[in-house]
Order: C-alpha cells, then structure tokens, then sequence
C-alpha cells in the first residue's frame, strides 16, 4: 500500500504550491508519486450533494449546515480511503486536503469532534500530515495576491480567516500533525525538509 502525506492549512499559506515541488523532487530521486486533490476527489464521490451542502451554508451559516459539510466530507473520505488511496499503484501518495483541514473551515461545529468522527469510522490516517502555517496577516495577503484570489466557500473576512488560522495551529499542535512554517522558511527549504521526512517514513516502513 501506498504512503499517504497530506497537507493542510489555511488559504494562501503556500501549500500547493509546496506539493508541487515535493513531488517533482520524489520523481527526481525515482520515487513514485502520486499527487491528488480532495476537492476533486469529493466531487467524483459525492457528486452535487456537497455543492448543494455548500450552498445551504452559506445561504443559511450555522450548526446544522455547518454539521451536514463535515457529514458529508467524512463520507466522502471514506469512500476515497477504499478506492483512490488504498488503491494506487504508487509508493507516495501526496494528498492536497484531508480531515485535518475542518480545523480550517468548520466554524459552527466542535472541530475536534468532527476530526474524531473521521477516525472513528475508518478513513485513512495519513502517514504524515502536515499542516502549513504562516501569520494570518501573510496568507491573506498572499491569497489576494494570486490569479484564483482567496476562492473559498466558507471563508470571506478578514476576521474569519484570522480565527480560522489560529484555530487551525492549535489543533494541529493538539494532534501532533507535522507543521511547517511558510513564513519563516522558502519554498525550497519546507521542500527539502518534507522530503527527508518522507524518505524517512519509507525507509522506516
């Protein structure tokens, strides 16, 4: 079975542009790689159930909508454990998304609850998770300055990106997910760094 990295963290801080650079780094050394977004994987999965989820958030934000996403997500993440992940054929699995993420977007809800939740029913624990962190102050004006500006369905101020990052670094701190700081180090050097984990993690598996 493949390793499974993912990575999280709130918009802008860099994270997919770091998983590009990973994997091009593991297929240098002859590693094989696969690289897959959630998102796109959820709506293979769940088709326009999680669209229409996501509209009633936003047209009517609270417990019970915010509640129906994480049902949703979980869901979907299952039905990806047992097909995209535990089937692929290569060694690396790099994954843009996974449960660690409703520490960024879930707002109405008890996060942990809902990470606890995934687990409890079966989906896939990554190998590594990493969580990518900057200041608050950095990613959002990282994620205004990009061609796709801050594309999210949950997140719209300031303020909630703001609260989101801070809740998203306690939470990983309180799972001991792998984090990375992209305002104190380059591209290149969280690059280098995810790579000897990986490499580790193979090497130890």
């Amino acid at each position: 079975m493949s390793i499974l990295i993912t990575f999280d963290g709130p918009k802008g801080v860099g994270k997919t542009t770091l998983i590009r650079l990973v994997a091009q780094r593991l297929h240098e050394v002859g590693r094989s790689v696969e690289a897959l977004v959630e998102k796109d994987l959820m709506a293979v999965a769940l088709g326009s159930e999680i669209d229409e989820a996501y509209r009633a958030l936003k047209s009517s934000p609270g417990r019970a909508s915010d509640a129906e996403v994480a049902r949703l997500h979980k869901q979907g993440r299952l039905l990806i454990s047992s097909s995209q992940l535990n089937a692929s054929t290569a060694e690396i699995v790099l994954l843009d998304r996974w449960y660690p993420s409703d520490a960024v977007f879930r707002r109405y809800i008890d996060v942990v609850e809902a990470i606890d939740a995934n687990l409890r029913a079966g989906v896939r624990v990554p190998d590594i998770a990493f969580a990518v962190i900057c200041g608050a102050e950095v990613s959002w004006e990282r994620a205004h300055g990009r061609e796709r500006r801050l594309d999210s369905k949950v997140i719209d101020t300031f303020d909630d990106h703001h609260a989101s990052t801070m809740r998203f670094e306690g939470i990983s701190r309180k799972f001991g997910w792998s984090i990375l700081r992209s305002d104190s180090a380059t591209a290149d050097e969280l690059g280098r760094q995810v790579v000897a984990a990986i490499q580790l993690k193979l090497e130890c598996s």
